[in-house]
């Protein structure tokens, strides 16, 4: 979970580089020499001129193998290396990952006085999660036929709108003109979300039709 802005440019982009793989460029180093450097070494001409030598060979003779040729003193310690930029890839792990972006919470406050009804996939998919603890493919979704999609269990549908009105009309109910033109799809069982129902749980059972209350936040008035 990534609450910055950054989460596709940088979080994501991590997981795709090691799915996929990806290519670097760094410095291949080699050591080359290592020498104490001391006070004596360092003050008598023979082996000073000894370290210089060592040195000057190995520029001579290694230079066409590397880019650069490093002389460092560290630690009382002359110190040579040869580096050399590399490209290279390193190779994906694969599998693959889903990313997703949190919508508009769903305010209950708002719902109570009918202000901040949620649209029909934003209910739908809180419900269906709710309801069979999948996540709901909003791609199935026929808002119109009001159905919202297929779980492991359930073919789960959703009477809705966003409009106080009709969520206290007689079309927000589940009625058994609705209930048997559903269960004719004897598949699954159906879950119906609605505001009510005109029909029994005793009728609606042996069709293989469950009716499940919207909450009820979202459909109560307050007095005016």
């Amino acid at each position: 979970m990534e609450c910055e802005d950054y989460a596709d440019s940088l979080t994501a982009e991590r997981i795709r580089r090691a799915i996929n793989g990806y290519e670097f460029q760094g410095t291949e180093k080699e050591e080359l020499l290592r020498e104490k450097i001391t006070w004596s070494n360092f003050s008598r001409e023979r082996a000073h001129r000894k370290i210089l030598d060592q040195v000057q060979t190995i520029e001579n003779l290694d230079s066409g193998k590397f880019d650069e040729i490093r002389k460092f003193v560290k630690d009382s310690e002359l110190i040579v290396t040869g580096e050399k930029k590399v490209t290279d890839k390193v190779e994906g792990l694969g599998g693959g990952f889903t990313y997703y972006t949190l919508g508009d919470p769903l305010d209950l406050d708002k719902m109570l006085t009918g202000e901040g009804l949620p649209d029909y996939a934003s209910i739908g998919a809180w419900l269906f999660h709710t309801a069979t603890g999948e996540p709901l493919n909003h791609e199935s979704i026929k808002e119109n036929d009001h159905y919202l999609g297929e779980s492991a269990a359930f073919h789960v549908w959703l009477i809705y709108r966003a409009d106080r009105d009709f969520l206290k009309s007689r079309d927000s109910a589940l009625t058994r003109d609705f209930a048997d033109a559903i269960a004719e799809d004897k598949n699954k069982r159906h879950l119906v979300f609605a505001s009510s129902r005109f029909v029994s749980n005793k009728t609606l059972s042996p069709l293989g039709v469950e009716f499940a209350p919207l909450p009820f936040a979202l459909y109560r008035l307050e007095k005016e």
